[in-house]
């Protein structure tokens, strides 16, 4: 396979983003909700540019006044979102923002007002958006030092499960004290009403900005990169908690070139028995970055966190995701039923010892995934040393153990065994091949027994 950089269908660069933007506004009016939740499924990697364009397309053949009520139906129909992404990316894109002054950022989001008032705090701009709010840089008065504040948008502050899921990963971030984890400082609500969660101010970019530069990271920043991820999921296990949602957008880098893991929103502490009952059958994760266990809805464990830093690597080496498709489900049956590519054949300068490694973080079954982030870090040590992994062993090529069906918001997906190639000689031709052979020796035999008795 060819070396060249490959650009990902999931990852649109700028060039991309604006033609994203220029299309989809055709199908309504411009930098309308539906087109700012089309482009941030994109960003966020739950669909790809080539379906959310293909979904407008479908839209500009309804009439205008009617394309806002169908959006939903369209884009469910055709398997790019389900119902409940939707709506969360309608959630923190904000309906009650104003189209008008969306910039075209990738991080849309409701604009921060001067009524915002957190006591302490002197909020200064904002800086983002993500599933679960809009994230503004502040001033901590008392300290004088700058920080993250994460804002739960308007249309779940009601909602008593959002809530409680803002709050968890504040408390997830308090019990962590690592230097990759992103620090909290503080969560509460503020006399506006609004829920509010302090954080460490990271300047600088995530894995996913440097893969849109770069399309492919290089060997050696990659493994520097992952060697602190790993670091930060080893102390969240060694706490008790996995993260549940490792993927190139929640691995923050600042100016000192430190990676820091955020976005504890998915975070669970692994012996909390009443979020095991409430979450039963539920699928929480990133398509492109999801384990098997997650997408069947199973019991997680710290061998979760090392597949989706696996396919994090994977995409920062070869500049694309470990597998594709055209539907968020239809991804998510690739990583339950088919075999990775490797990544040194699609990247053909990478060692042979990462891309073992790579494979082995991605193993379908976690039993043969690392048994911690611990031997993880040895094995990515080793490689960065220019010698073999002691833990990770070339991959033999087997039949895929443990398929049943995928379990999807709206969408049950059967997932069938995988066929086994028949054997040649059990098919009909193979047989009478076989009958001649043996009349052809025996006959054979006959003759020169025949031949000898005749000589004496």
């Amino acid at each position: 396979m060819s070396d060249s950089p490959q650009k990902p269908t999931s990852t649109p660069d700028s060039a991309e983003r604006a033609r994203l933007g220029t299309t989809m506004s055709g199908a309504n009016a411009k930098h309308s909700i539906e087109t700012l939740i089309g482009r941030a499924a994109v960003e966020r990697g739950l669909a790809t540019r080539d379906q959310v364009l293909a979904a407008f397309e479908v839209l500009k053949q309804i009439p205008k006044e009617e394309r806002a009520a169908q959006f939903v139906r369209v884009f469910t129909g055709r398997g790019v979102l389900t119902t409940e992404q939707i709506e969360t990316l309608r959630g923190w894109i904000g309906e009650d923002s104003d189209p008008s002054s969306k910039s075209g950022s990738s991080m849309a989001g409701p604009p921060v007002t001067a009524a915002l008032s957190i006591p302490g705090y002197e909020v200064m701009k904002k800086l983002g958006a993500g599933a679960m709010g809009t994230v503004v840089l502040a001033k901590q008065i008392s300290l004088d030092r700058l920080v993250a504040i994460k804002l739960l948008p308007k249309k779940f502050a009601s909602d008593a499960q959002y809530i409680d899921r803002f709050y968890k990963e504040g408390k997830a971030a308090a019990k962590l004290n690592d230097p990759n984890i992103v620090a909290a400082y503080d969560v509460g609500r503020a006399p506006g009403g609004e829920y509010f969660f302090v954080m460490e101010y990271i300047d600088g970019d995530t894995v996913f900005d440097r893969i849109q530069v770069k399309r492919r990271i290089p060997e050696v920043e990659a493994i520097h990169i992952a060697r602190q991820a790993a670091s930060a999921l080893k102390h969240a296990h060694e706490k008790g908690f996995i993260h549940r949602d490792v993927k190139p957008k929640n691995l923050m880098i600042n100016k000192a070139g430190v990676v820091k893991l955020a976005d504890l929103g998915l975070a669970r502490a692994g012996d909390d028995s009443a979020a095991i009952t409430e979450e039963k059958g539920k699928i929480f994760g990133t398509p492109y970055y999801i384990s098997p266990e997650q997408i069947r809805a199973r019991d997680v464990t710290p061998a979760t966190d090392i597949y989706g830093l696996g396919a994090t690597l994977y995409h920062m080496v070869t500049g694309r995701v470990p597998f594709d498709g055209t539907a968020p489900k239809d991804v998510m049956q690739k990583h339950l039923r088919e075999q990775l590519v490797p990544p040194d054949q699609i990247a053909t300068n990478l060692s042979g010892g990462l891309s073992m490694i790579i494979e082995m973080m991605m193993a379908k079954d976690q039993r043969e995934r690392y048994h911690s982030a611990g031997d993880l870090i040895e094995d990515l040590d080793l490689v960065a040393a220019g010698e073999a992994p002691v833990h990770a062993r070339p991959k033999l090529d087997s039949p895929i153990s443990g398929m049943d069906s995928l379990g999807t918001t709206g969408d049950e997906v059967a997932i069938a065994s995988m066929p086994r190639a028949p054997s040649p000689w059990s098919t009909p031709v193979g047989i009478t091949v076989l009958a001649l052979l043996a009349v052809s020796v025996i006959g054979n035999l006959l003759l020169l027994a025949l031949n000898m008795r005749g000589g004496k």
